[in-house]
């Protein structure tokens, strides 16, 4: 049996889709989750669908002060009533956050009250199918997958002790290396599947070098990949794979499963810079060509960081 998981999961086919999903909770721990976080301040990007609806719903059952950050007022208020509803929560409050938005980050920063944040996670993504540029000036994409969530950990750091912070990846960043001139280039034709892509690599980066920043708070710092699950936003933007895939497909509360692991569960304590899927940490690179060099990693910091400093919002 374990020799067959190794080969099925080195297919990848059948390790993103359900089934792999399937095969992989037969040796999940039921009581990790059976836990109360009571008492406990979550943040969710993008919880007005998807895998962030599931985890902020997930944290809200456990009785968490969630704080669902979303873009649309309208989406945001339909989540926090069905969440509340469902779970008998009152304790589940709507910001309205754009993360590809520097200023907006900055504005719910400052407004943000409460002297500490217990858990954070950055599940706000976009997959444009043409190139788009925010009003900072930055490609869409990597506004919204690194920029904000690297300005929105430096601007809520003084309140991130013991906190629990994790980036949801995508399993297509396996499929590329982090190349920073390709990836902020202005020229040729758009790719917007590669775009996305190669800021989800930049993601699992910018969660080791955060790790490692954080490490003296008591924060832990991780990436996960849900697999391939049905979600809005895959149907939107991949309707292709999704019409092909959908009968494989993880359901959104199987894909955000490690989320929720990662935040609450008592084994995940002290885990950190890792890469994980299904609850298990695995490579970051599963072809030699896909590594990037230290230059390239400091360069995507140096990058969030200059970038993090101005807004060109008028």
């Amino acid at each position: 049996m374990i020799l067959l998981d190794q080969v099925l999961d080195r297919s990848i086919l059948f390790s993103f889709d359900r089934s792999g999903y399937m095969r992989h909770r037969r040796i999940f721990d039921p009581s990790d989750l059976d836990r109360s976080m009571r008492g406990k301040v979550c943040l969710v990007t993008g919880a007005n669908s998807g895998l962030g609806l599931e985890v902020a719903r997930g944290l809200a059952e456990r009785e968490a002060t969630v704080y669902l950050l979303c873009r649309s007022e309208e989406s945001g208020r339909e989540a926090r009533k069905s969440i509340s509803e469902e779970t008998l929560n009152p304790e589940v409050h709507l910001h309205l956050v754009d993360v590809s938005s520097l200023r907006s980050i900055h504005a719910f920063a400052e407004r943000f009250v409460g002297p500490q944040i217990d858990v954070l996670v950055h599940n706000a993504g976009v997959l444009p199918l043409e190139r788009k540029r925010t009003h900072d000036g930055l490609e869409l994409t990597v506004a919204t997958h690194l920029v904000g969530p690297f300005l929105m950990n430096k601007l809520l750091q003084p309140k991130l002790r013991e906190a629990r912070i994790v980036f949801v990846s995508s399993g297509g960043m396996y499929a590329k290396r982090l190349d920073m001139e390709t990836m902020l280039s202005n020229e040729g034709p758009y790719d917007g599947v590669a775009s996305y892509a190669m800021t989800k690599r930049g993601q699992v980066v910018l969660s080791e070098q955060w790790a490692e920043k954080l490490s003296e708070s008591g924060s832990v710092v991780n990436a996960m990949h849900p697999g391939w699950a049905a979600t809005k936003s895959v149907e939107r933007s991949l309707p292709r794979f999704q019409r092909i895939m959908r009968n494989r497909l993880r359901t959104p509360a199987e894909g955000a499963d490690t989320v929720l692991w990662l935040v609450v569960a008592e084994r995940a304590v002290g885990e950190t810079g890792k890469f994980w899927f299904d609850r298990r940490s695995v490579p970051t690179h599963l072809v030699r060509w896909t590594r990037e060099t230290a230059e390239e990693r400091q360069r995507l910091w140096d990058f969030c960081e200059s970038r993090s400093e101005t807004t060109n919002e008028k």
